[in-house]
């Protein structure tokens, strides 16, 4: 254990609990998870949001669509091979944005990246053709990967967000890399 480390192993929690309270206010983030994804975990944070989507009263038909973006970014975050991943919802006057990030293989950055800008480019008919082309292959799960992430979730994510899916990379070493991705949700339907 090197010194940082060791200092953030000693220091207390409670010095955290402001900067981060701070930050999460300051960037509009109304809902933030970091760790493993699962089926409980998924139905128990989807009641949390809706609870907070009703107290702001919120339209049933954008809740629904933030819904739905949320369980195929939750599709995305499943990867208990390489750790937990992250999930953080913003609310802005004028839009909702979803981002998942969780760690994948390094080699298969060019691999992701090049599937997310082709999807990028897609218009909504191109779009909904790719997705239905991807339903009928014969994996029985429809799940075909790109580079170790469903390509149906993400194709199903540029349908229901109706724009640009924004991705980063950030390389962690020589095996691991966090990838991040953000769909957004306008509120005027």
């Amino acid at each position: 254990m090197d010194a940082l480390q060791s200092s953030l192993l000693h220091q207390s929690a409670l010095s955290y609990a402001y900067p981060l309270y701070r930050n999460l206010l300051d960037n509009s983030i109304v809902f933030l998870y970091h760790g493993p994804i699962t089926p409980d975990l998924v139905v128990d944070i989807l009641s949390l949001v809706e609870n907070r989507l009703d107290d702001t009263g919120e339209d049933r038909r954008i809740s629904k669509k933030l819904f739905n973006i949320m369980v195929e970014s939750f599709s995305l975050g499943e990867d208990v091979e390489r750790g937990h991943a992250v999930l953080l919802v913003r609310q802005l006057p004028y839009l909702y944005t979803v981002a998942i990030g969780r760690r994948i293989a390094s080699s298969a950055v060019y691999q992701v990246k090049a599937f997310l800008d082709w999807v990028n480019t897609l218009s909504p008919e191109a779009l909904r053709e790719a997705y239905q082309r991807q339903l009928e292959k014969d994996d029985p799960r429809n799940l075909s990967l790109v580079g170790g992430v469903p390509a149906i979730s993400i194709l199903d994510l540029a349908r229901k967000s109706h724009g640009i899916l924004n991705y980063n990379f950030e390389y962690l070493n020589d095996s691991d890399t966090f990838f991040s991705l953000e769909a957004r949700l306008q509120k005027t339907i």
